[in-house]
């Protein structure tokens, strides 16, 4: 069911905020133990002099990173972060799963330094933390049908006029993608739809029972290998909506950190490594993404 009344946006994006903040304290509490230890005091790696700093990734995004039910973390982004401990010279990434909301509490309270999990450039966030120059990966903003109806829309402007789109988070970096495009083209959306909670599966399920006709997701979130499990057999419609660079996001405070991370994302862009990892996770380079935003 699409919201589109402002009541029912503030008070289910007030229940998410109190869930994610309970959700963080309990896995501070986790981390801190009995000992006490101060949330923003940097503590010493095992391994040499580094600094462990809390890095956070995604519990639940597959493949991008997320947690199996034997608190294994595995993914794309993961795999990345492992490569990147092994060249940071003065820190060590101590690498958490949490779930997405409880990621920008972490990230907000400074209790984690680091957070890493699909996220856009924005102006907001180049604004509340560091970005390093050097992207994680990139991603394509697409319009997903199933393959039945292929022939049905040509690009967003013709899903938009002649089917029922699928809602997306409120406030999310597609939301964003889908606002701008809405003020570029006067308007052609009411509203931008929107509801929280769906998973990816949710979003394709709905296409497949005809509750709606397309979906507007970035490529980089699995869609198509969920599509292949649930035996879905979907097609993306025209050209990308939008290409963003994947980033990671830093402290404020934590420029020579920042620094280093973005040292050894080069050097591992460099060396093929994340072109190494994007094939394993995505079958494809999810960097020949960026491509589309030199034309």
């Amino acid at each position: 069911m699409q919201l589109y009344l402002k009541e029912d946006h503030i008070m289910r994006r007030s229940l998410k905020i109190i869930f994610a903040l309970a959700a963080s304290a309990m896995i501070i509490g986790a981390f801190a133990g009995c000992g006490g230890e101060k949330k923003d005091a940097p503590k010493a790696a095992d391994a040499g002099n580094k600094t462990a700093v809390k890095l956070v990734v995604s519990s639940t995004e597959r493949p991008i990173a997320w947690q199996d039910e034997d608190g294994k973390i595995q993914g794309f982004e993961y795999d990345i972060w492992q490569e990147v401990n092994k060249n940071l010279k003065d820190y060590t990434l101590d690498i958490k799963a949490v779930p997405p909301e409880t990621q920008d509490v972490m990230m907000e309270s400074g209790d984690a330094k680091v957070a890493s999990g699909g996220y856009y450039r924005t102006p907001r966030r180049e604004k509340d933390y560091i970005i390093p120059n050097t992207p994680i990966g990139a991603s394509s903003v697409m319009i997903y049908v199933l393959k039945d109806n292929q022939n049905k829309f040509s690009n967003l402007e013709d899903a938009v006029k002649n089917g029922k789109q699928v809602p997306n988070t409120p406030n999310g970096g597609i939301y964003k993608v889908l606002t701008d495009w809405n003020a570029a083209h006067d308007n052609l959306m009411k509203e931008v739809p929107i509801q929280d909670g769906l998973t990816v599966a949710d979003r394709l399920q709905s296409l497949k029972t005809g509750q709606y006709d397309f979906m507007v997701y970035p490529d980089n979130f699995g869609v198509e290998e969920t599509a292949k499990a649930m035996g879905i057999e979907i097609v993306t419609v025209g050209k990308p909506i939008k290409v963003n660079e994947i980033v990671v996001i830093v402290n404020k405070k934590e420029e020579k950190l920042a620094a280093e991370i973005d040292t050894a994302l080069k050097k591992l862009t460099d060396d093929g490594t994340i072109a190494r990892l994007s094939e394993k996770w995505y079958h494809r380079n999810l960097l020949d993404n960026l491509k589309e935003l030199k034309k």
